[in-house]
């Protein structure tokens, strides 16, 4: 059952209902998030999604009715009005809002844990002899930055670069094998600040202008970026000189305006990732279904998993184990194999239970 009404456009504010069978009372709380769980995948319907019915049938007989769910409409927040239980059933309402339009306020955070790997830093060799210390600086102060921000764990700082080969190659590795691995853990994402300063020109005057990027790499190998550039005019030569004590001053005015604004775009690169829901791929070890993240990333056994192919069908799992660094699932359709979901991506939403 599902009521809309519209917010702006692109968005829909939509009471969705959905509904569980309780199979016993130890399945009282699972219950109650596979309702959620159902009242979430019709709102994400309502919202525009793609659904096409396919029925699979063996020697004649009905065997399961798959819904294949392309979802085109998203939920972007939901808000658990009931939940209620009528003899075995459960039967939960949800109002949620769903649409294509541009993220409003986040519902809930993710935590992050992060390793800081060395900048990559270029300095022009005709930019002033005091870049090279300032593009080092302003790489540590973002490092700093990461581990004030409320949502995120520095798991360690390194000199090192972040890892490029395999783990077999690791181990012939004679850095790997003297210092140990930086490679990141399961559920970490890695921080590379890539830092140039290079001289152009800002009308008659030449000018140190700042290129920066700010690198978030993931895990499973998604990668994401904020761009920052700055510009500010080197002081021309005088016949008359320079005392040192005038250069000083000079110079920090010019650091000033390079690194103006650095923490903010820091932090809104942080808030926009921790806002984001988890995103991990699922592993199928002996009839068991896991995923490398945990209670580190915020997860929580109320979470709901829905699975992220790009072209294949959005499926749910429900959490039944949860660690600090890993997390086993099982489907909510009982008829699909766990080695259906080897290797799938995943997202993870909670569901408030």
């Amino acid at each position: 059952m599902v009521f809309a009404a519209p917010v702006r456009a692109g968005d829909l504010w939509i009471e969705a209902t959905g509904f569980a069978v309780q199979s016993g009372a130890e399945d009282q709380a699972s219950a109650k998030r596979r309702a959620v769980a159902d009242a979430l995948l019709m709102a994400a319907l309502s919202g525009g999604a793609d659904v096409r019915a396919h029925t699979a049938v063996d020697r004649s007989v009905v065997t399961s009715d798959m819904l294949i769910v392309r979802p085109v409409g998203r939920v972007k927040e939901h808000r658990l009005l009931s939940a209620v239980r009528n003899g075995d059933t459960w039967q939960v309402t949800i109002q949620a809002r769903v649409g294509l339009g541009a993220e409003g306020a986040c519902q809930s955070r993710r935590r992050m844990a992060i390793a800081a790997y060395a900048p990559q830093i270029e300095v022009s060799p005709y930019a002033p002899a005091w870049a090279v210390p300032l593009a080092q600086e302003v790489a540590n102060d973002l490092v700093r930055q990461v581990q004030r921000h409320p949502m995120v764990e520095v798991v360690r700082v390194t000199d090192r670069a972040l890892p490029d080969m395999t783990e077999a190659r690791e181990r012939l590795d004679y850095t790997v094998l003297t210092r140990g691995s930086v490679r990141l853990g399961a559920g970490e994402h890695g921080f590379v600040p890539v830092i140039r300063l290079d001289v152009g020109a800002a009308g008659r005057r030449a000018a140190l202008e700042l290129q920066m990027e700010l690198v978030l790499i993931g895990g499973n190998g998604e990668v994401t970026r904020a761009v920052v550039a700055r510009q500010v005019a080197l002081p021309g030569p005088s016949v008359l000189g320079r005392a040192a004590v005038l250069v000083e001053p000079n110079r920090r005015q010019m650091a000033a305006k390079l690194t103006a604004g650095l923490d903010r775009a820091m932090t809104e690169l942080l808030d926009v990732e921790t806002c984001k829901p988890v995103l991990t791929h699922l592993a199928v070890s002996g009839g068991a279904i896991s995923a490398p993240v945990g209670r580190r990333q915020g997860l929580t056994m109320g979470a709901i998993a829905f699975t992220a192919d790009g072209d294949a069908s959005t499926e749910m799992l429900e959490v039944t184990g949860l660690s600090a660094n890993g997390v086993t699932l099982r489907p909510l359709d009982p008829n699909r194999p766990a080695r259906a979901f080897a290797g799938r991506p995943v997202r993870f939403v909670e569901t408030g239970l």
